[in-house]
């Protein structure tokens, strides 16, 4: 289901803080009653663990989600470090799992259509089916697309198996109900650091147009490949050069909103992303089938190249081509692959998205007013295609 608008709010924690006051005692939630209440072992961040085995620590958290979902109907909970709520030390936290299970169980009994998101690093087997998530928060995805933004045009073929193939596989694979997002998380590096801004990401890129370029083709990447959905973090939409943490220390709005609906290229690429998102909300083919309707048609590595269905809707299927260089190509070959079923039902194909697109920053000379479709006597299928550097080129084609 598609709906106009969504919010989702970062609403339970496996930790709690333990500060103290400069007057010696606790400030903090565990010891808020002088009792060690809620708290179990210490964890990585300096704080402690929720001990869930204590029936008060349960009814305190069940009762802080529910106060969200019932008094301000969030439309969704994002469970934050789960890995480290359910495993630590290679042991699984029983206390946790059941208190998992037990609390997105009442949430979808009590309040359906609310989503249920795990934020899970360490790749915890069928969160969906063990513990009742609806959704989870793809981190893998977040960090192999900004590892491989940083690395230079020359040098993605390197990475192009574990950070494009195996990215893409593991999408469709995945037992889990993937959802690829840019969060808060991934720009939070402190107030004197920006080294992981999307912006800086691409320094390496010769000028401002390609830096924009290849970020246009991120968005395309995260929005295009097979998920359950995508999320962007506020002001990663505009590319800021200042991230929203650095913003708010130096006392500032968290978004920089004279980039907003400017003529400049961090304005549009705002447009683009509006633009985007309208065509995945008005093709069904990018989430009807969900993961199902995925199939890769095409990949060249030493070229960095990369093409796939997502799906087919009343007798139209789209294909995506994505272009991780900096070379362009005013002709260029995808042949289609020949187990696929569909093939020989291809009438044609037209263009129905470039992110070259002059309107949004890029240069408006590799556009497709029609696929050339070649048939070399009942052996392959090509597509011929100009084909932008750094971009992605999404296709619609007509089956009969």
């Amino acid at each position: 289901m598609i709906m106009d608008s969504l919010v989702i709010i970062m609403g339970v924690t496996g930790k709690v803080s333990r500060e103290e006051s400069r007057l010696g005692y606790s400030i903090s939630l565990h010891e808020y009653d002088g009792t060690n209440l809620y708290a179990g072992t210490e964890s990585q961040w300096g704080t402690l663990y929720f001990d869930f085995d204590k029936e008060e620590t349960r009814r305190f958290l069940f009762a802080s989600a529910l106060y969200y979902l019932d008094r301000f109907h969030f439309d969704g909970i994002r469970f934050d470090a789960v890995s480290q709520m359910i495993r630590r030390n290679q042991t699984d936290i029983q206390s946790a799992i059941s208190f998992l299970h037990e609390l997105n169980h009442i949430i979808h009994t009590h309040y359906p259509g609310v989503l249920c998101i795990a934020e899970e690093t360490e790749g915890y087997p069928n969160l969906n089916r063990t513990m009742n998530f609806d959704l989870k928060w793809n981190i893998g995805w977040s960090n192999d697309a900004r590892n491989f933004l940083r690395t230079p045009y020359t040098e993605r073929f390197q990475h192009w198996k574990q950070k494009i193939l195996d990215v893409l596989n593991c999408a469709r694979w995945n037992d889990d109900k993937m959802i690829c997002t840019l969060s808060h998380d991934d720009t939070n590096d402190g107030p004197f650091s920006s080294k992981n801004i999307l912006l800086n990401c691409v320094s390496h890129a010769r000028n401002d147009m390609d830096k924009f370029a290849d970020l246009r083709n991120l968005f395309a990447w995260q929005i295009c490949m097979p998920s359950r959905g995508h999320m962007i973090h506020m002001g990663d939409e505009i590319v800021q050069p200042m991230s929203w943490f650095q913003r708010c220390f130096r006392g500032k709005s968290s978004m920089d909103w004279s980039l907003s609906n400017s003529t400049s290229l961090h304005g549009k690429i705002q447009e683009y992303i509006r633009d985007l998102n309208h065509l995945y909300i008005l093709y069904p083919q990018f989430w009807e089938y969900e993961e199902e309707g995925y199939s890769l048609i095409y990949e060249y590595g030493e070229n960095l190249v990369i093409a796939y269905h997502r799906g087919i809707f009343n007798n139209r299927r789209i294909a995506v081509i994505h272009n991780f260089s900096n070379r362009g190509y005013t002709s260029y070959d995808i042949p289609l692959p020949r187990s696929d079923p569909n093939v020989e039902r291809i009438r044609d194909a037209i263009e129905i998205f470039n992110t070259d697109d002059l309107k949004y920053g890029g240069s408006g000379t590799f556009q497709n007013q029609q696929i050339e479709i070649k048939r070399n006597n009942g052996e392959d299928i090509i597509f011929t295609v100009a084909l932008p550097p750094l971009s992605t080129i999404i296709l619609e084609e007509n089956l009969i």
